[in-house]
């Protein structure tokens, strides 16, 4: 008995903390406030699109900056780098609307997909008052109806996550709103620490071994 209980209390150890490890991941937090999220979040990738000319187009599936895009708009015609509205570099991503608006319509909206898995997005939306935007992942969403500005004329909707994912989709839920993104913000996820992988592995092999040597006991007290 003793002997057993030996053997259980290390591999039970390994295992909660393995277990905590990956409960710990599932969380997420959401944010519609900027310098919050700021604050919560280290190593930002900064997408201004600054380094681009006004007029550039962004057509669907095509990727700037590590940022591949899919637009959903009433025209289908994919994006364009505008210099129309308001933004942070005198620059921002509209929408191509078949009559030659630069910007995108009430109900439209786009999944950017990452280079590598990331851990935090957060989007500026340059907005009139009252629009309802939805920044959706697989970590988890977050919407507002945007009717106070985090700054100038933007709204922000931002999502961090112990669980790395690799895509975000922003859209309008308004028919009659229009807008343009002046910033996308996100942070690549770090690389596992081998000391981490190390203490799940052995808190699974520990699992094995404890079911191995519970199914061998009955067998003999059978």
């Amino acid at each position: 008995m003793n002997a057993r209980i030996s053997w259980q209390r290390p591999f039970a150890i390994i295992l909660s903390f393995a277990f905590l490890s990956l409960g710990h991941q599932a969380q997420a937090a959401t944010y519609t406030s900027s310098s919050a999220f700021a604050a919560a979040t280290t190593g930002l990738t900064v997408e201004n699109y600054g380094s681009y000319s006004a007029g550039t187009l962004v057509p669907q599936g095509s990727t700037l900056g590590g940022l591949t895009y899919s637009f959903s708009t009433a025209a289908g015609l994919g994006g364009i780098i505008t210099n129309q509205f308001n933004s942070f570099s005198g620059t921002s991503l509209g929408a191509v609307q078949s009559n030659g608006d630069q910007y995108f319509y009430g109900n439209d909206g786009f999944t950017v997909t990452f280079a590598s898995p990331v851990t935090a997005v957060g989007i500026f939306a340059n907005v009139n008052p009252g629009t309802t935007f939805l920044l959706s992942t697989a970590a988890g969403s977050v919407g507002q109806t945007v009717n106070t500005y985090d700054t100038i004329t933007f709204g922000f909707f931002g999502i961090t996550s112990a669980t790395p994912f690799t895509s975000a989709t922003f859209f309008s839920q308004n028919v009659d709103s229009t807008f343009n993104i002046p910033e996308i913000e996100f942070a690549v996820a770090a690389v596992p620490e081998p000391a981490t992988w190390a203490m799940m592995i052995l808190g699974f092999c520990g699992l094995g071994l404890m079911a191995y040597r519970r199914r061998h006991t009955t067998l003999r007290l059978a």
